[in-house]
């Protein structure tokens, strides 16, 4: 078992994961939002919920889809909840924000359709200061590159879920960097295979929210 799928697991153990995850597939919203709710009143960070509650619930759906233990209505449920619990929490600024302007493209590329975990890195870096425009899921390459050329942003975050195939994300990364622009990826395809990141080269890997935000900062110089 890969050591951060342990890692994850340990954590579920610790915070209220397998009662979020068992209403998110039983579609109960309620249920869901007041463990989300209890999570946040005890952190008072949305980027705590979104990393240490939220993440791991989203990685052992996608497991549970990806082995076949549920269908594909159930993970579509699931991740819609999911979706929406997420804007319920305010802001929680960063009492030490990056600099004024700095500014981050979030983008999945290619047929990569699976957006959640841009929204969540989105809210987590605005919470740390930064400017961030997220261009959504099947962005084609080409139009990334030229966006990322147009607004030359201090960093670019690609999202990978499934990965239909690893060619669109490794061409973003390579086009990005010949321009000067660094590349943070993230998501559960980079879980389920954890070497895949050094394969289509970024410059560096973000596992969950809060990892991404510390990666960030660290790649631009902050």
């Amino acid at each position: 078992m890969p050591r951060r799928t342990r890692a994850l697991r340990r954590m579920a153990r610790r915070l209220p994961v397998r009662e979020f995850v068992e209403a998110l597939i039983d579609a109960d919203q309620a249920r869901a939002r007041a463990v989300a709710q209890d999570t946040f009143q005890a952190t008072n960070s949305r980027t705590s919920v979104f990393a240490d509650l939220m993440h791991p619930a989203a990685h052992q759906i996608g497991e549970l889809w990806y082995l076949g233990q549920i269908g594909v209505a159930v993970e579509h449920g699931a991740t819609a909840i999911a979706s929406a619990i997420i804007e319920d929490f305010p802001p929680t600024p960063s009492n030490r924000p990056v600099r004024a302007g700095t500014s981050c493209l979030l983008a999945a590329v290619g047929q990569e359709q699976h957006v959640i975990g841009l929204r969540v890195l989105q809210l987590a870096l605005e919470d740390d200061g930064w400017s961030v425009e997220q261009l959504g899921g099947q962005t084609p390459v080409g139009e990334t590159v030229a966006l990322v050329a147009k607004r030359r942003p201090a960093l670019l975050g690609l999202s990978g879920s499934y990965l239909p195939s690893v060619r669109p994300i490794r061409d973003t990364i390579q086009q990005a960097q010949v321009l000067g622009v660094p590349v943070l990826v993230g998501g559960p395809a980079f879980i389920r295979m954890p070497e895949l990141w050094r394969r289509v080269g970024p410059s560096g890997y973000g596992i969950d929210a809060r990892m991404g935000v510390v990666l960030a900062r660290r790649l631009v110089g902050q």
